[in-house]
């Protein structure tokens, strides 16, 4: 069985695309990865379609990411503010320090709203009028942020620092980002001249002895005549034609 794999690639990405999309686009990823991996288990040697295993993975766990919050990237990512469970017991419009998503950096923020049920918590950050909702268990108390702060050599900065921060910070990834966007696009194009390739080959070994003939071509035997025939074959007899006139010229006479 041949596979004729094409990507539907609607790169490049951008931060303001719709999950939806990013969703479906997840799930023709994962349809074609199924394909590839029904492939392989006819021809698990094969290093196109070991490549293109590998390059399917890799644009499904991008698309995982994309879809992944960017405050969920960000707290991960700080260990400072690592928590399994909720140490204090926050109510509305305590004092606490956060950290803003933007940029992955602890700030003091005031509490706005609390939501029980899902564990999350409406802030805003003092000094900068910035909202934001986040995980309870990420905030620390005031002093203990502050210390984790000093502790990690962290300064507290300006607001002019801060969005200076908050521009490179986003240059940097969009950078990033459209480089591997670029490469994945290249990987694609040459992918599908190879696939062209394995698909012409083999239908080519499939169709190997068979002949298709043309109704133009030469008649195999001294009787036949080109250009003559039924479905390409030219040595059949023409079909013969009755001449009906007759018919049609007694009826036009005057009774």
């Amino acid at each position: 069985m041949v596979f004729l794999i094409q990507f539907s690639w609607s790169y490049p990405f951008y931060f303001s695309q719709m999950s939806e999309d990013l969703a479906k686009q997840l799930a023709s990823y994962k349809a074609q990865l199924q394909q590839v991996e029904a492939a392989l288990s006819g021809n698990g040697e094969n290093e196109d379609l070991l490549k293109l295993k590998k390059d399917l993975q890799e644009v499904i766990e991008l698309t995982k990411d994309l879809l992944s919050t960017q405050p969920s990237e960000t707290l991960a990512s700080s260990d400072s503010f690592a928590s399994t469970q909720p140490t204090h017991s926050w109510k509305v419009g305590d004092k606490c320090m956060a950290i803003w998503s933007e940029d992955g950096q602890c700030y003091e923020a005031e509490i706005e709203e609390i939501d029980e049920e899902n564990g999350t918590a409406a802030i805003t950050f003092a000094g900068y009028g910035n909202a934001e909702v986040t995980p309870l268990l990420n905030l620390k108390p005031v002093e203990e942020g502050r210390k984790a702060k000093e502790d990690s050599g962290n300064k507290p900065m300006s607001k002019k620092e801060m969005i200076a921060q908050q521009r490179e910070y986003k240059k940097k990834k969009a950078l990033k980002k459209a480089q591997r966007i670029k490469e994945l696009e290249q990987e694609r194009e040459d992918q599908k001249v190879k696939w062209q390739q394995f698909n012409n080959r083999a239908y080519s070994k499939n169709k190997k002895g068979q002949v298709k003939r043309s109704i133009f071509a030469s008649p195999e035997s001294v009787t036949g005549k080109v250009g003559v025939g039924t479905c390409g074959i030219a040595d059949k007899p023409m079909t013969q034609y009755q001449d009906t006139s007759k018919y049609n010229v007694r009826h036009l006479m005057p009774q």
